[in-house]
């Protein structure tokens, strides 16, 4: 039953236009004509538990079956993932408001919630009277990175402000206001555009705490660094913090490789993460803070001063974690649920 309604939920939520253009441009690939890559696509969504979209992202269409085993789709990593995260506790990690209460200790300055229409101007006054001129607004609701944006506030008046929170603001939405982190600068000179992230990810029995993997993510002259909105993810040695060889995008709708940064030219491969203890340590202390979390994703911010937790994830991302090594890792996933049954 949760295979069928993982099924049911990716088809609702696919853009089938663009199923349909890239059905078009594989044609060739898998020696189908386009109606056989959308027969193989209908197929593959149920047997391998992939979203139509994954079909294209994992290159399906270009694979023997038994390759295809080793991938982890969306419909696989949700099963997987309520296991890792109790769903009672999901809240904590899918509501930013929720999140920083928990959390706060480990994150950067923030002023609090605001929305719009609001009745009064507090938090306005706020922003300028904090001394920092560049704010982040987080959508209290967001996922992947979508909604946030930055208000620079330097020089400007509270109607002024106002007026900017007039044009950005979606009106009932919540959002996180928080002070805007500027990245250290090895990491800001490949994309100075946003903060360019590290997850890691981490496993926990309540008492010890296992990197099990780490990534990073650079912008790509957009306010975030998501891989769902254009950036660029890489592998992370977890022992060293060294990115290791290409980056993967996958705004075309496929996954493409690239040995440098498109704007600033700075190869990925042989990166170093500046403070990559610090990093190790504050998703190790993070993991501790709600054990009852196995496994969760977590968002870290490295700058000049240290490191700042940004947000945890108990869907930690079936493409961030697989497409910067170029293979599935569905045994990996297999692995970690065994892991949890073992532990209960």
């Amino acid at each position: 039953m949760k295979t069928l309604i993982g099924w049911g939920y990716c088809l609702l939520k696919t853009d089938w236009r663009e199923i349909w253009r890239l059905s078009n441009a594989a044609r060739g690939d898998g020696g189908f004509a386009r109606l056989g890559v959308l027969s193989d696509l209908m197929v593959s969504t149920l047997y391998y538990k992939i979203s139509p979209s994954e079909y294209f992202y994992f290159c399906f269409h270009g694979m023997g079956k038994e390759d295809r085993l080793d991938w982890a789709g969306t419909t696989a990593m949700w099963m997987a993932q309520r296991r890792f995260v109790p769903k009672k506790i999901i809240p904590t990690f899918s509501s930013k408001q929720r999140f920083r209460v928990k959390f706060d200790h480990l994150m950067a300055e923030h002023l609090g919630v605001v929305s719009w229409p609001y009745s009064d101007d507090s938090i306005v006054k706020r922003l300028l009277s904090q001394g920092g001129t560049s704010w982040f607004f987080k959508p209290e609701d967001g996922q992947c990175g979508a909604g946030g944006f930055i208000i620079e506030v330097g020089g400007l008046t509270v109607d002024e402000v106002h007026d900017k929170l007039r044009r950005k603001l979606r009106s009932g939405r919540k959002y996180i206001v928080e002070r805007t982190l500027i990245n250290h600068e090895a990491l800001r000179a490949v994309n100075p555009s946003c903060l360019n992230t590290v997850r890691v990810v981490t496993y926990t029995d309540g008492q010890e705490v296992e990197v099990l993997f780490s990534r990073v993510r650079f912008g790509n002259g957009e306010d975030v660094d998501n891989l769902s909105l254009g950036g660029y993810a890489a592998e992370v040695d977890s022992d060293t913090g060294r990115v290791m060889g290409e980056a993967v995008n996958t705004s075309s709708g496929v996954a493409e490789y690239c040995d440098k940064h498109p704007i600033s030219g700075i190869r990925f491969d042989g990166i170093e993460i500046p403070h990559w203890d610090g990093v190790i340590q504050l998703a190790k202390s993070a993991a501790l803070v709600e054990p009852r979390a196995s496994i969760v994703g977590w968002d870290v911010a490295v700058t000049n001063s240290g490191v700042y937790l940004v947000e945890g994830n108990h869907n930690w991302g079936k493409l961030l974690w697989q497409l910067p090594v170029r293979k599935g890792l569905r045994s990996d996933l297999d692995r970690y649920i065994e892991r949890i049954d073992h532990a209960r």
